[in-house]
């Protein structure tokens, strides 16, 4: 069920009134919702979900005991097998077919039908995180099926995240029934929610149009065009998963529940450590704490480190999805990790510590580093290894002056520019969010600001008109 349909606003509108009308019975709400959500994806997935969300939480109520050990593995391989079953079966035979030149997957085989149930990667880092932090005494186990089940399967967050960790959200579902209508707190969720609709239809849909043309041309594009494919998917992925995150945080507001940001203008970012900061937030916080940390760190030496960093942004882009492009893409953006620590660590011996206070330094670094992220959004974006490295070897012989002398190429170039500082735009509205409010209210008139939620909203209901696609983290 998308976040931008009529079904989805019925079922919302309606579970907000139940929750507010009868207090008593707001778990019971969230907890059916949850079932209708996840459900309208497949009456079979919604099963598996409730299975291993049960058998987690039983495991769970073990870990304290005298084999609490065993319970712990016992749910990471549950879940880690439940992920890796219909996630990356496929994906490893097929490999292991044209390694050994043999036929693993015969017609008809279970493996023929599998088919990735939604959000299966996002529930399962949660419950990973929630056995974890449970044995090691970060929290306490949930007492209350339901506590457990709303917790594991909010559908504001459930299909694509923000991935929340227990002791954020657990508490603030033991206390729904203290929850109240406050007007201020509905307003923002309402703000969240039409931006994310924003950016998803108007922005990201309309985005896609253009870098899928591009990207379907795959060997045929010239250099200037590869990188204008790059421009438009970045921008094109970042507005869609970033509506997705702030409608579901708006979702949560709504509730009264506050939910994790997972995104804050990551193409700002000076370097590689600050993108994974403020890129996919909560997913770069799981992979930090539950894999580069036990893998040692930055605790086990410098040599070490680089490897555990490498692996650790390997393991990122392989959840991303059963292709050796996402391996790709997460491999490099290791190694542009390992490159920046190294690059700080040569400034910093060489006296040039002052660099990073320099504002157009800055501005160079940003610069910089969004075209190495584009290079990165490539490897993501094609459709095999081969045709990715083909295609950064093209980017990499541009001549810049291409987009001045090239009227199609310059159309693009200036629609990626204004994709660009509508980024910055952003990033400003977020710093200088008072202050934007003060003068919002003081300066214009009701009857203005009225006709301005008037027009935005004619606009969100023009476009979602057309077509509704997908959004692009639901097949992760």
């Amino acid at each position: 069920m998308l976040f931008h349909t009529p079904e989805f606003m019925i079922m919302l509108t309606m579970s907000l009134i139940i929750f507010y009308l009868f207090p008593a019975w707001r778990i019971y709400t969230l907890a059916f919702a949850n079932i209708i959500f996840y459900g309208a994806s497949g009456l079979g997935y919604l099963v598996l979900f409730i299975v291993i969300a049960i058998l987690t939480y039983v495991v769970s109520l073990f870990l304290k005991g005298t084999y609490g050990e065993i319970f712990l593995w016992l749910g990471i391989v549950l879940n880690v097998g439940n992920l890796a079953f219909f996630k990356y079966s496929v994906f490893l035979l097929k490999n292991l077919e044209n390694f050994l030149s043999v036929n693993l997957i015969w017609e008809g085989s279970v493996f023929t039908k599998l088919l990735l149930p939604i959000g299966i990667s996002f529930y399962t880092f949660q419950m990973i995180a929630y056995l974890v932090d449970v044995y090691k005494g970060k929290i306490e186990s949930c007492k209350s099926w339901l506590d457990f089940w709303v917790f594991i399967s909010f559908f504001a967050q459930l299909i694509a995240g923000p991935i929340m960790r227990g002791k954020d959200l657990i508490p603030q579902v033991e206390r729904l029934q203290k929850i109240s209508l406050d007007y201020g707190r509905i307003k923002l969720g309402i703000t969240y929610l039409a931006l994310g609709l924003f950016k998803k239809i108007v922005l990201a849909d309309n985005i896609s149009v253009y870098a899928d043309s591009f990207f379907n041309r795959g060997a045929a594009l010239s250099s200037g065009e590869i990188w204008i494919a790059a421009y438009l998917f970045a921008f094109q992925i970042y507005f869609d998963f970033s509506a997705y995150s702030e409608m579901a945080l708006g979702i949560g507001h709504l509730f009264g529940i506050k939910l994790d940001l997972n995104f804050k203008t990551p193409y700002l970012s000076k370097n590689p450590t600050e993108f994974w900061r403020r890129w996919h937030i909560t997913l770069s916080n799981w992979i930090k704490d539950y894999i580069y940390i036990p893998l040692g760190g930055s605790r086990v030496g410098e040599v070490r480190q680089q490897i555990n960093l490498f692996l650790a942004m390997a393991i990122s882009g392989l959840w991303h999805g059963a292709a050796w492009t996402f391996i790709a893409w997460g491999m490099f953006h290791g190694l542009l990790l390992i490159a920046h620590k190294i690059y700080v660590r040569i400034t910093n011996n060489l006296g040039f510590k002052d660099l990073k206070d320099n504002r157009l330094y800055g501005c160079l670094e940003a610069f910089v580093f969004f075209h190495l992220t584009c290079i990165g959004w490539v490897f993501f974006r094609a459709k095999g290894v081969g045709s990715a490295i083909n295609m950064v070897q093209e980017m990499l012989t541009l001549n810049p002056m291409i987009f001045l002398t090239d009227k199609v190429l310059l159309k693009y170039f200036v629609l990626s520019a204004m994709l660009f500082a509508l980024h910055i735009v952003e990033y400003l509205l977020r710093e200088k969010h008072n202050l934007v409010t003060q003068i919002w209210y003081q300066y214009f008139p009701a009857p203005l600001r009225g006709l301005a939620y008037t027009v935005f909203i004619v606009i969100l209901v023009i476009f979602m008109q057309n077509e509704q696609n997908s959004f692009i983290y639901f097949q992760f």
